[in-house]
C-alpha cells in the first residue's frame, strides 16, 4: 500500500524532472526497445523499502532460470506520472508493479495498461489467487491488474506507554479513548499521531467518518460526494471533530506528514498511531524496540456505531503487476507471463510475508514465515475488529484534493466546512 502523494501539479513537474533523469526508463520502447530477451519493470518497491529485497531476489532467480535480464527503474513517489510520461514519449515500460490507487485507477481506460482476466486464467492463477483479491481489482467488470501485496491497517498501540499513564486496557469505545488521551497528556505523552497532510491522515479521517455509516452508502458518498446531505456520515465527521477538539490527536497533526508520524511512534513521544502492515518489518528495524511494546487494535467505536466491534482497514489494492499495452505485444507477453508467474510461487510470496509482512495474495499457509511479532498479531485480527471500507478505489482521482481538505479537518474547519470541502472536491 504506502501511498505517498503530493498535490498534482507538484507532482508533474517533479515526475517530467525525474524522467529526464531515469536512464533505464528512457532506454524503454520506441525505437531503442529492448531485446526480445530483456524486460522493462518500474517497481513501486523501490531502495528501502522493506520489500526491496524479496523483490530482488525473485528478479534474481528469475534471470538465473530463464536468461531472461530484467531492466529496472524505480518508481519515484509519483509514479503514475512518471509511468504515464514514459508511454506518452514512447518509451513505455513492460510492466509497472504498483499500487492500485489515484491515477492508476483509470490506466485501463486511458489505454496505459491492458485487462488481465484472460492471463489470469491461462497462467494457471485463477485458483491460485485469493477471490476478494482479484475482485479488488477489478473495474467495469474488468481485471485491472494482478493483485500480490495484501495488507491489514490496524492501529497501534504502545501498551507501556498506556500503563504509565494509568490506562491499563485498549481503549474500546471513543469515550475511553478520549478518557486515555487526557490520561496521556498529563503523563507528557502525546496521543494519537497521525499524518493530518497526507494519505495517513487521509485513511484514518474515513475510518472515522463512517462510524455511523453502512459500507454501501459510505461508498456511494465517497465516489458521488453528498457528505453534507448524509446524516450519518455529517454525524461521523462531526465525531471526527470531537476527537479532535478533545485533545485525541497529535497537537501539530495537521502539518505532519507519515514520516513524522512513524518518528512520533517509534521514539515512544506518541502512545498510539493508525499503521499498515508494511511498517511491520520497518518498525523492528527502527531498532527501538517498540514492536515488542505494541498491541494491534481497532479504531474505538462510538455509542451508536455501525460497527460492533473497533474498526481497522485490510484490502488487496495494495501493491501489484499492471501490464502496459507494450508489454502484451506478442513478442514480449510471454516473457512477462514467466516473470509475473515467479512471484506467485509459494516461497516467493512466503518471502515477502517474512521480509514485509504482506497478506498473502494466494492461498496456502504462511504462518511459518511471519516472524515478526507484529505480523502474527496481524493474522489474529479477523477475531477482534470489523473492516471499514477502505476509500481509495471510491475517492480514486480526487484524493490530492481530499488530502488538502482534509488539513483543515485537523486543523480548525468546522463539520460543516469538512463537508462542503469533500462534496467540492469529489466534483472536481
Amino acid at each position: 500500500m504506502d501511498h505517498r502523494t503530493r498535490p498534482r501539479a507538484v507532482r508533474a513537474v517533479a515526475a517530467l524532472v525525474a524522467l529526464a533523469l531515469s536512464p533505464t526508463l528512457a532506454a524503454c520502447g520506441g525505437d531503442d526497445a529492448a531485446a526480445p530477451d530483456s524486460i522493462d519493470v518500474v517497481t513501486r518497491w523501490s531502495a528501502g523499502n522493506s520489500a526491496a529485497a524479496a523483490q530482488n531476489r525473485v528478479f534474481q532467480a528469475f534471470t538465473a532460470e530463464t536468461g531472461i535480464k530484467v531492466n529496472v527503474t524505480e518508481g519515484l513517489e509519483t509514479i503514475d506520472d512518471q509511468v504515464e510520461n514514459a508511454v506518452a514519449a514512447g518509451k513505455s515500460p513492460d510492466v509497472v508493479i504498483v499500487n492500485l490507487f489515484d491515477k492508476t485507477l483509470g490506466w485501463l481506460d486511458a489505454g496505459v495498461t491492458v485487462p488481465v482476466d484472460q492471463y489470469v486464467k491461462d497462467w494457471g492463477l485463477a485458483d491460485k489467487i485469493k477471490p476478494a483479491a482479484l475482485d479488488e481489482w477489478r473495474a467495469g467488470g474488468k481485471l485491472q491488474g494482478l493483485p500480490f501485496s495484501g495488507f491489514s491497517w490496524p492501529l497501534w498501540y504502545n501498551t507501556e506507554l498506556l500503563k504509565q499513564a494509568g490506562v491499563d486496557k485498549i481503549p474500546a469505545t471513543t469515550d475511553e479513548l478520549i478518557a486515555a488521551a487526557a490520561k496521556l497528556r498529563a503523563a507528557g505523552v502525546a496521543p494519537l499521531a497521525v499524518g493530518g497532510n497526507d494519505w495517513t491522515g487521509q485513511k484514518f479521517f474515513y475510518q472515522v467518518a463512517q462510524s455511523y455509516t453502512d459500507a454501501a452508502t459510505m461508498q456511494k458518498v465517497m465516489q458521488q460526494g453528498g457528505y453534507c446531505a448524509t446524516p450519518s456520515v455529517l454525524d461521523g465527521i462531526k465525531l471526527f471533530t470531537q476527537l479532535r477538539d478533545a485533545g485525541v490527536f497529535v497537537d501539530n497533526a495537521a502539518g505532519l506528514i507519515a514520516d513524522g508520524m512513524y518518528a512520533a511512534y517509534y521514539s515512544g513521544k506518541a502512545a498510539i498511531m493508525p499503521a499498515g502492515s508494511w511498517a511491520y518489518t520497518e518498525s523492528t528495524a527502527s531498532g527501538t524496540g517498540i514492536d515488542k511494546r505494541t498491541t494491534l487494535g481497532g479504531f474505538p467505536v462510538p455509542s451508536g456505531a455501525t460497527f460492533k466491534k473497533p474498526t481497522a482497514y485490510r484490502g488487496f489494492t495494495g501493491v501489484g503487476f499492471m501490464i502496459t499495452k507494450r508489454g502484451a505485444e506478442p513478442g514480449r507477453i510471454d516473457n512477462l507471463r514467466k516473470f509475473i508467474t515467479k512471484f506467485y510461487a509459494d516461497a516467493s510470496v512466503g518471502d515477502f510475508v517474512k521480509d514485509s509482512g504482506i497478506l498473502p495474495p494466494t492461498t496456502g499457509d504462511f504462518a511459518a514465515y511471519a516472524t515478526n511479532p507484529l505480523l502474527t498479531q496481524s493474522l489474529g485480527l479477523d477475531a477482534t475488529v470489523d473492516y471499514a471500507v477502505l476509500p481509495d478505489v471510491w475517492i480514486g482521482s480526487a484524493s490530492d484534493r481530499i488530502i488538502q481538505v482534509l488539513t483543515g479537518a485537523y486543523g480548525k474547519s468546522t463539520p460543516q466546512q469538512i463537508c462542503a470541502g469533500l462534496d467540492t472536491a469529489t466534483k472536481g
